[in-house]
């Protein structure tokens, strides 16, 4: 940590006949965190862009020009963490006001978080499908916005580094699967996939077409300077970033096999502790695997009987079908939400070849100096219709991502605070937040209430399973018998087995923080009865922006007194028969935004909260 001025403190010691007056433990605690943002924003140069514009403002200076660094020193990122967890207990935790009492308990809780993480480094994965570089390398770039003149040249300095950084994610890779540790053959095959896609187009990449789209809209270069820089990324694409992808390919096909257990995370060495750190973080939540997974079984319970009951014999259309057609409608429906601030927003369709996959759509993290301006992208080849569009825009936009984002930092939020991710937070409220605008679709009852109840039961149901199995060590017939007790037909646990351990963990933010808000709007609302105000309890839960749910119980419970129930889970459903599920693709790859391995919900594009390996800083 960095010393203050001792010479302006040498001034004051003997200038006796100054007042001075001692910092409050808040001002104290709020250079603490100013002092730590400027250390983490500046760790690298696409955390800073992606972060805040005007650095400087913040006494920022430009960090070297390069995508970031891998390191494998994880026994020092234990320490490092450690210690910062000495230095926030030295903080008088009863003298900080409400605000800063948050900011200390979501603190808190990452470094706890982040300790264990980096104390599992065989597990620290850079290429799992979905959640690894090969996507989020893209949305970097594609997502990288010129602001400024010098941000082009930047940009390409950054580019160029790309080859270096996957060069140094594949020795530490190398290592992992030496000791057996590495992704399900499954897994690497959609990897592999990701690859083939973006490095079939060449002369026409998306990474050409989009840098060539942003130069031309910038308007304070000349046509020559232009020419110059589209010609120095073309040549970046061709030689060096597209090969250094196809190198990746090559790499980790070598490694096919290399895995020596089974295909759960809990079936590798230190597995089962690593989840439970891994799940907690997911989830935003102190909670053990075994209760997270009884808190989703005792919602999907609710959602069965609805799904039972709504049926399907009615048919309906919505009124709007364009993507900024249908954000309009959504922000002019959301009565049960408290004002936000005026924002500007955008929405737009990716390209194939650089879409992940395993998303829907995403919103990106808005810098913090520039929250007014906000974009949505959609990957239409999974979107399936309006109405799965319509969802999809309500989880992202308004009230989703968008609205809450935009609402909290309009409230001038400590910026550290935007470094201090609370994934299960953030997806459980867009989860939420889409899962109510069912009501203002327009839709016959009938239909909107079996999209809600359908699409709800899906993600909490991945999400229970992916406990079980990646936590629990549930057997693919383990799953057989837990949806056989949970009254749906076994005869989907091959397709959820398959898709949980390809992907660890990356629906436990939207099935479990779904469930946690889902729960808690039942106890308040059965409490508070006909006075019930959903925009005063949308409002106890913004306020204070995404943390742990264990940080919102008390938020609840200061709001409303003890109304949280005891989660249970019914031993004997009394339903007439099993439900069968569809299996589709579309449906087994739920709605979700992307989910970055230790870092973002929605997307933060920034390296340094992609991997948790690089989430360090000395104390």
């Amino acid at each position: 940590m960095k010393m203050r001025n001792l010479f302006f403190a040498a001034v004051l010691a003997v200038s006796t006949f100054l007042p001075v007056r001692a910092e409050s433990e808040d001002e104290r605690f709020e250079e603490w965190m100013m002092e730590n943002f400027r250390d983490e924003a500046s760790q690298d140069y696409m955390t800073l862009h992606f972060t805040i514009h005007d650095y400087a403002a913040y006494g920022i200076e430009k960090p070297e020009l390069n995508i970031g660094v891998i390191e494998d020193d994880y026994a020092e990122a234990v320490a490092d963490y450690e210690d910062g967890l000495k230095e926030l207990e030295g903080f008088d935790y009863d003298a900080l006001n409400e605000t800063h009492r948050h900011d200390y308990e979501v603190i808190r809780f990452n470094y706890r978080r982040m300790k264990e993480l980096n104390s599992c480094p065989e597990f620290d994965w850079y290429f799992q499908p979905g959640q690894g570089l090969v996507d989020n390398l893209l949305t970097n770039f594609t997502e990288f916005v010129f602001r400024d003149r010098q941000d082009i040249p930047d940009y390409l300095t950054v580019l160029a580094s790309t080859a270096d950084y996957l060069d140094d994610a594949l020795e530490l890779t190398r290592k992992q699967a030496a000791e057996g540790y590495f992704m399900t053959d499954a897994a690497l095959d959609d990897t592999l996939a990701a690859i083939d896609k973006f490095v079939e187009k060449t002369e026409d990449n998306e990474l050409i077409v989009i840098f060539n789209k942003n130069v031309d809209a910038f308007g304070d270069i000349t046509a020559e300077e232009a020419q110059q820089y589209k010609d120095e990324n073309r040549r970046i694409i061709l030689e060096s970033f597209i090969p250094a992808y196809r190198k990746c390919r090559q790499e980790l096909e070598s490694l096919r096999g290399s895995r020596t257990a089974g295909a759960a995370v809990c079936d590798l060495p230190g597995g089962k502790e690593y989840y439970l750190s891994l799940a907690r973080l997911k989830a935003s939540s102190e909670a053990t695997v075994e209760e997270m997974v009884d808190l989703c079984t005792s919602m999907i319970y609710d959602e069965i009987y609805s799904l039972m009951g709504s049926g399907m014999e009615e048919e309906g259309e919505l009124s709007v079908t364009e993507p900024m057609e249908i954000l309009d409608y959504l922000q002019k429906h959301m009565q049960d939400y408290p004002e936000g601030p005026e924002v500007s927003y955008t929405a737009e369709y990716l390209d194939a070849s650089v879409a992940n996959d395993s998303i829907t759509a995403y919103f990106v993290q808005p810098p913090l100096d520039l929250f007014n301006d906000n974009v949505i992208k959609i990957n239409g080849g999974n979107v399936d219709d309006i109405k799965d569009l319509y969802s999809t825009l309500a989880h992202e936009g308004f009230p989703g991502h968008l609205y809450q984002t935009t609402w909290y930092l309009n409230t001038r939020p400590s910026p550290y605070r935007a470094l201090m991710n609370n994934i299960g937070y953030t997806e459980g409220w867009a989860m939420m937040a889409s899962n109510f605008m069912w009501y203002e679709s327009g839709l016959p009852q009938a239909v909107y209430e079996s999209e809600r109840a359908y699409g709800n039961l899906n993600y909490m149901l991945d999400a229970a399973v992916d406990l079980g199995v990646n936590g629990l060590g549930w057997s693919m017939d383990d799953v057989g018998s837990y949806l056989e007790t949970i009254y749906l037909d076994r005869s989907i646990a091959g397709d959820l087995y398959d898709f949980v351990t390809k992907n660890p963990a990356q629906i436990v933010p939207y099935g479990v923080g779904l469930a946690a808000f889902m729960k808690l709007y039942q106890d308040v609302s059965a409490e508070q009865g006909s006075s019930f105000d959903m925009k005063e309890f949308n409002e106890v839960l913004l306020t204070y922006g995404d943390r742990p749910f264990d940080v919102v119980y008390e938020d609840i419970k200061k709001h409303y007194g003890e109304v949280i129930s005891t989660v249970t889970v019914p031993q004997e459903p009394d339903l007439p028969h099993p439900v069968v599920m569809d299996t589709s693709p579309a449906s087994m790859m739920p709605l979700i935004a992307v989910a970055v391995a230790a870092g973002a919900a929605f997307i933060i594009i920034a390296l340094i909260l992609l991997r948790f390996a690089s989430r360090r800083k000395k104390f």
